[in-house]
């Protein structure tokens, strides 16, 4: 069997993908992951509106809320 190991520690095994499909799409999932981390200031800073928004529920509008808004302007 033969084994690869990836740097950041992904290991890649000849016997875990069943076609050439199956490993362009896993290595394509590892570096899309790697490309979308965020850091731990923006973490907090994203922690920090999600607490807002549930505490102050009347000063937000939810998505649904959002996108009828602008259909209706757009109309």
């Amino acid at each position: 069997m033969t084994t690869i190991t990836i740097k950041n520690g992904h290991t890649l095994s000849r016997n875990k993908f069943e076609n050439i499909a199956d490993l362009q799409d896993y290595l394509i999932s590892i570096s899309v992951q790697n490309e979308h981390e965020i850091s731990d200031e923006h973490k907090t800073i994203l922690d920090e509106r999600i607490k807002e928004a549930k505490e102050n529920s009347d000063n937000f509008m939810t998505f649904n809320q959002f996108k009828a808004s602008i259909t209706r302007k757009n109309v």
